[in-house]
């Protein structure tokens, strides 16, 4: 073997490239967001970021009546923006669905940012 073969070995450079980190990944479609028409796939909203990354929602989304995670991630929706406060956690499986009181006295809460995690990796 030729000794230039073996320098990187040598020099422990077998290891691995690290691994990119994924930006602008579709993981979250809201539904019945006031004042937006629907896309292709009847969601009005797709939110894109980084996994495992804060998002705060843009000031145009008011409200929505359906959040969806997409398949593969679980998504958690915040009450307060830079996702804190109250929370809730949910999957491809188990959207979130407001309880129909809107105009009845007592209004939905508004979720103002969100964390989408890929299923079977632990949120950072």
């Amino acid at each position: 073997m030729h000794p230039l073969t073996l320098l990187p070995i040598l020099l422990g450079l077998t290891h691995a490239a690290p691994q990119r980190q994924e930006r602008d990944v579709e993981m979250l479609y809201l539904f019945g967001v006031p004042g937006i028409s629907s896309s292709n796939n009847n969601a009005n909203f797709i939110g894109r970021g980084t996994p495992g990354q804060c998002q705060n929602f843009p000031s145009f989304v008011k409200g929505f009546t359906q959040a969806n995670p997409i398949d593969g991630f679980t998504c958690t929706l915040y009450l307060d923006s830079s996702c804190r406060g109250s929370a809730i956690t949910i999957g491809p499986t188990d959207p979130w669905k407001a309880s129909g009181n809107r105009g009845k006295g007592d209004e939905e809460p508004t979720i103002k940012s969100w964390k989408c995690s890929k299923i079977g990796k632990k949120p950072n």
